[in-house]
């Protein structure tokens, strides 16, 4: 899998749709490689999400692989998709064929491997 086309992909697909992360260094991490629209969920009632996405309708789910990850990516996809969301997980499952297990690895993945930030 190629990580330099899975962040071009996410990048044209942020423009237009909210993505959502775990935590801070999530975002920070996404930041840093040019993704726009990273909502964080911790801190915040699953229940609030809506609120938070307001103005969206395409959401791309990308909480960490680990099993903590698989459950909030279970219980947010069950609130979103009784909301009328339209949930994207193509993101999640390309990362899925890498060994990339945490989202605020990327970073540090892609930039070690010689890509830029922010442009590209």
């Amino acid at each position: 899998m190629n990580l330099h086309e899975l962040i071009r992909d996410l990048k044209r697909a942020s423009e237009e749709k909210a993505v959502l992360v775990e935590g801070k260094r999530d975002l920070e991490a996404l930041k840093r490689l040019g993704i726009k629209n990273v909502y964080v969920i911790a801190g915040k009632r699953l229940t609030d999400l809506p609120d938070l996405l307001e103005g969206f309708k395409e959401v791309i789910l990308l909480f960490d692989l680990d099993m903590h990850g698989e459950r909030i990516n279970r219980r947010v996809k069950d609130i979103l998709s009784s909301q009328g969301y339209i949930l994207i997980e193509e993101f999640r499952e390309r990362l899925r064929h890498t060994d990339i297990l945490f989202v605020e690895e990327l970073y540090e993945k892609v930039r070690d491997s010689g890509y830029g930030s922010g442009s590209g």
